[in-house]
């Protein structure tokens, strides 16, 4: 696939959280309400981690945790939580203890306060559906979390799947290939260093192709599969740009040049 981005990012040095959960704040929530259609979606669900960033609010936002191809900074592949709808909820963290407590929600219902035997903690609902919650800690983390039994549907497989929408950028990053990758584009990121609101591509079973990049430049080219549908590889007045399929299905694509630069795309 092309490469979106041209400008090259310095990196910068975190310092990882000592905890891989928010700032302790004073609980000053209400409970739950128990026809909340927030609620529902809240309790239906264990929830487990899909990505984990650090300093979400700042220039300096990094990628500490992603299920799939990460040399990853912190391993929170035990970590799940499960809200119930009585305002009880209980949790797994990344070294395998088990926490139970209270939640409930605050600002009106745009935040979720926990609290347990370890404090307080606080977060602003950035997303909630029944298959992703995406939570922004008062401390500049950022949890990124799916069903704990997330069905992913390849249904008529890879070409029908890649061919299927116009797809769009949700994130992208940039030293993937480090063990802090950076977060250079969410549509909700403080200071994102890229505005890929306008970049797009389209993936044709004739094997043309067009896309936009974060200009709205238009290039128009071929396609093809490699190695055994594991990859892409696209032809334009550019160049040529290869890349791994690292997620595929009915809803996402996800893909890695197997340098540097990872995208992550959904249907338009």
């Amino acid at each position: 696939m092309k490469n979106l981005l041209t400008v090259i990012l310095a990196c910068a040095v975190m310092t990882l959280m000592s905890s891989c959960f928010k700032q302790t704040l004073k609980n000053t929530n209400t409970p739950p309400p128990e026809d909340s259609v927030s609620t529902s979606l809240l309790t239906s669900q264990t929830w487990v981690y899909y990505e984990y960033f650090d300093h979400f609010d700042s220039l300096n936002a990094s990628l500490v945790w992603k299920r799939y191809p990460l040399v990853d900074s912190l391993n929170l592949a035990q970590n799940q939580v499960k809200f119930n709808s009585d305002g009880s909820y209980s949790e797994i963290t990344q070294t395998g203890a088990t926490l139970t407590g209270t939640w409930s929600y605050s600002n009106g219902g745009a935040g979720v306060t926990v609290v347990n035997s370890e404090g307080t903690f606080a977060s602003t609902i950035q997303l909630l559906t029944s298959q992703r919650y995406e939570w922004l800690g008062s401390n500049g983390t950022y949890g990124v979390m799916v069903p704990i039994n997330q069905a992913i549907d390849t249904t008529g497989g890879r070409m029908a799947l890649i061919t299927a929408h116009t797809w769009v950028y949700q994130e992208y990053f940039y030293n993937f290939n480090q063990s802090v990758p950076s977060l250079v584009w969410k549509g909700n990121l403080t200071g994102a260093q890229f505005n890929l609101g306008l970049a797009w591509v389209k993936f044709n079973t004739d094997s043309t192709y067009s896309e936009a990049d974060q200009n709205g430049t238009l290039y128009n080219g071929t396609w093809s599969f490699t190695n055994n549908q594991t990859g892409t590889v696209v032809y334009n007045s550019l160049g040529t740009f290869t890349s791994n399929i690292e997620l595929l299905d009915t809803a996402r694509f996800e893909w890695y040049d197997g340098v540097n630069h990872y995208g992550e795309m959904v249907p338009q």
